[in-house]
């Protein structure tokens, strides 16, 4: 169904201001085999200095900015955070460990002194001081136990983060590490803990399985979490989900997986009436769609791809929309309009690798 989204949208951007004016993406690049990034002038024609063997990271890598640097958590048997600066040359300052096997999924900042990485293979929350130099004396500064939070194997799972006032919220995917899909152990959770003290205070119980989506940290927006949860895949089980922070309960489906036609594996919000999410499809193919949260129906079909090469969709402070295709044939950016939907770019910007992650600074 295709319709006028610019009609639906008031403030676009609103969640970014404040924050220093973009004027590049980051984008972490992969084929699986090897790692590397690659940096895209928001100007356009959005020139690209492409992934390149000297442009190093791992081949399973995320990605975080903040104060001015990029900050990659490389994944499992990597386990390591490395801090790149931009205004260097993107040259590794620090590459730090999380500990064998640690799997770190997350990086929530307090200040550049303090921050918080969380380990999907672990049950303790990392305090760390990304700031230590090269030699990484003094990185870890401490570790929360998420076990009480856990399903029956011990492990919490997990995954996305962010800090709220004095609050920081860890989203749990309570997973099954016995089974050999992972599949969910029961509904997700959110673990609160105080920054302050850095103790656990509870958990928010979700609605659905499996909290997963490719968002950088969870989705914050008017005193309230927005997260989605993917269940089990090839079921519409699940959705997306506001959890007001007010009182710290999870509100329901806001959006179902039955509403989006497929599984929820990323989303934007825009505003209040217009959202983006990358959902997969029966029938082995995912694409782009835009929806109101209000009325809990799909705009418009913004793009699709056989398979499930679209991974990531990030807004930018210039409402712009930026898509991760991952196709065999074709792979990079594609660029759209947030109000609208409309494609701004002609063709796929080639990136060398296929993108994985994009974060903007």
């Amino acid at each position: 169904q295709q319709v006028a989204v610019g009609e639906l949208v008031s403030g676009v951007g609103s969640a970014l201001q404040g924050c220093p004016a973009q004027t590049h993406a980051f984008v972490a690049t992969s084929s699986f085999a090897e790692g590397s990034f690659a940096v895209v002038d928001l100007t356009p024609p959005r020139p690209v200095t492409p992934s390149s063997p000297q442009r190093r990271i791992y081949r399973d890598a995320v990605v975080r900015t903040f104060d001015g640097l990029v900050y990659v958590l490389n994944r499992l048997f990597a386990d390591n955070l490395q801090v790149l600066d931009p205004a260097d040359g993107f040259r590794t300052r620090s590459q730090c460990s999380t500990g064998n096997g640690s799997n770190p999924h997350d990086i929530a900042f307090v200040s550049r002194r303090k921050a918080y990485i969380s380990l999907f293979e672990e049950a303790a929350l990392l305090i760390v001081d990304p700031s230590v130099g090269g030699a990484c004396d003094g990185f870890v500064r401490g570790r929360i136990d998420l076990a009480a939070l856990a399903d029956a194997d011990g492990i919490p799972d997990m995954d996305q983060m962010a800090v709220v006032g004095d609050r920081l919220y860890v989203a749990l995917q309570r997973l099954d590490i016995n089974s050999i899909l992972r599949l969910p152990a029961g509904n997700g959770a959110v673990a609160v803990i105080d920054i302050t003290t850095d103790r656990l205070l509870g958990g928010i119980e979700l609605s659905g399985a499996n909290p997963f989506a490719a968002t950088k940290g969870l989705t914050v927006r008017e005193g309230a979490l927005w997260i989605a949860q993917a269940g089990e895949f090839g079921v519409f089980d699940g959705g997306i989900e506001r959890v007001d922070l007010t009182d710290g309960r999870a509100g329901g489906f806001v959006v179902s997986e039955a509403d989006l036609g497929g599984d929820v594996t990323d989303f934007v919000l825009v505003s209040d009436r217009l959202a983006y999410a990358i959902v997969n499809r029966p029938g082995f193919s995912n694409a782009l769609v835009s929806f109101d949260p209000i009325e809990r129906r799909v705009l418009a079909t913004h793009h699709e791809s056989p398979g499930y090469n679209l991974f990531d969709i990030e807004l930018n402070d210039r409402g712009e929309l930026f898509l991760a295709d991952r196709a065999r044939r074709g792979a990079g950016l594609r660029v759209f309009g947030a109000t609208d939907g409309a494609v701004l770019t002609e063709r796929v910007i080639d990136l060398a690798l296929p993108p994985f992650e994009i974060v903007f600074f």
